[in-house]
């Protein structure tokens, strides 16, 4: 189960809501995300990144990436 959805690009807290849903439909569930996928927009280029190896630079900006999802409200 994974969180990889390069439109909508959900943070790993997301997991709170799969996981209740999955409980309210009596579906037997990991304890988290089992491939979890960390996404950051670069604030610089606008360009949706996935974050690997800890390493928060855009891959195509070479700009520093966020500490902190920021997908949400608009953005």
């Amino acid at each position: 189960m994974s969180n990889l959805s390069t439109g909508y690009c959900p943070d790993l807290t997301a997991w709170r809501a799969v996981a209740a849903a999955l409980d309210r439909a009596g579906i037997h569930r990991p304890e988290g995300f089992t491939h979890a996928v960390v996404f950051r927009r670069c604030e610089s280029c606008r360009a949706c990144n996935v974050v690997r190896e800890e390493w928060y630079v855009c891959a195509l900006c070479d700009a520093d990436l966020p500490a902190r999802w920021n997908f949400g409200h608009g953005r």
